[in-house]
C-alpha cells in the first residue's frame, strides 16, 4: 500500500473514532508537521497542508498511538504496524563489519595509537 492508501486507511479510523483531522498551513519557526490537540469537548489532529505525504501519516499514526488505538481492528496491516511505532519509520539495520578484528575509522589501542 502507498502513503496516500495508508493515510486514508488512518483517516478513516479516526473518523470512526470522532477525532478531528483538519489540514491547515501551520506558520512559524518551528520544524513540526503537526500533531494532537486535546480542545475541550473534543480531540483535533492538526496536519501541515505543506507536509509530505509520508509526514502526513507519520502524524496521524503518532496522535493515533498517543490516543491508545494502536491495535484498532479496523487498522490495515501497514497502517496499524505505523501505529505500532508510533509514526516512526522502519529502523534501518546497519552492516555488519567484515572483519571485527580489523580496527574502525576511530579506533585507537590502549598506548593511544591506532593498532
Amino acid at each position: 500500500m502507498n502513503a496516500e492508501g495508508v493515510f486514508s486507511d488512518l483517516m478513516r479510523v479516526a473518523e470512526s473514532l470522532g477525532v478531528e483531522v483538519r489540514s491547515q498551513t501551520l506558520r512559524g519557526t518551528h520544524p513540526s508537521h503537526g500533531g494532537l490537540c486535546r480542545l475541550p469537548g473534543r480531540v483535533v489532529v492538526l496536519v501541515s497542508s505543506k507536509a509530505t505525504p509520508i509526514e502526513r501519516c507519520t502524524v496521524l499514526a503518532q496522535a493515533l498511538a498517543d490516543l491508545g488505538h494502536a491495535g484498532h481492528p479496523d487498522l490495515g496491516v501497514e497502517s496499524r504496524a505505523l501505529v505500532e511505532r508510533r509514526g516512526r519509520p522502519l529502523s534501518v539495520k546497519k552492516p555488519a563489519r567484515e572483519d571485527p578484528t580489523r580496527p574502525g575509522l576511530a579506533r585507537l589501542g590502549g598506548d593511544g595509537r591506532r593498532r
